[in-house]
Formats: structure tokens, sequence, C-alpha cells
């Protein structure tokens, strides 16, 4: 199992990949140095890195500004995921006003944790 600080690291690092518009264009499409897609992003963080599990088990130890970003950004990259097409075509999620909503709400819980895996 991760220690608190390898694990939340983990769950920053897949935040960022969805708060970044510059991973997207480099990882979406042939080509570019990383290699991704938009369900990537989303499955990395909820199935690889668990981040539900991580914010049950050390949620109270956390501030609740933390929480609180959290739930807006699960709550946003959810609800997109959910009405995605099952082929999507990374262009027209690049360039979705809706998906513009979701790197917001993953911005803004990257800026939560300015601690960057130092525990509470």
């Amino acid at each position: 199992m991760m220690s608190y600080k390898q694990w939340l690291d983990s769950i920053l690092d897949a935040a960022q990949h969805i708060a970044s518009r510059k991973y997207q264009v480099e990882a979406w499409f042939p080509g570019g140095k990383a290699v991704s897609s938009p369900d990537e992003v989303y499955l990395t963080l909820m199935e690889d890195y668990t981040a539900d599990l991580f914010f049950e088990t050390y949620g109270q130890t956390l501030r609740s500004s933390q929480i609180q970003c959290w739930n807006e950004f699960r709550s946003q990259l959810q609800n997109y995921y959910d009405h995605m097409p099952k082929h999507t075509d990374p262009r027209h999620v690049l360039e979705d006003p809706e998906w513009d909503l979701v790197r917001q709400a993953a911005e803004r819980f990257l800026r939560a944790f300015p601690d960057r895996g130092a525990q509470a």
C-alpha cells in the first residue's frame, strides 16, 4: 500500500493531467510526448489511484476547503465522464466548454494542496 504522501502525490499528478490543456494536446494525439486519452485521465485518477478511497481514508485529516475542492472536482469530472460517448474524439473534448469547466475545477483542486503531500 502507498503511503499517504505517495498516494496524494499520485492523485495530484493525475489531477494535473486533467487540469493541463498543454498535457492533453501533447498526449491525446499521435506524435505527442506522452500517450493518453480523455478516458485514460479519468481512469487513472478514479480507478488506478482510487481517489475516492483516499478521501474516505484521509478525509478527516484534510482541511474542509480541500474536501470541498475535491467534491467539486469529482462531481464535475464524474458528470462529464458519465455523459461522454463511448468512442470520444479527443479534439471534441479538448474544445468542449464543459471540459474546460472540469479543467478549471481540477486547477482549483490542485491549488487546495499547496504543500503537496504534507499530511495535515
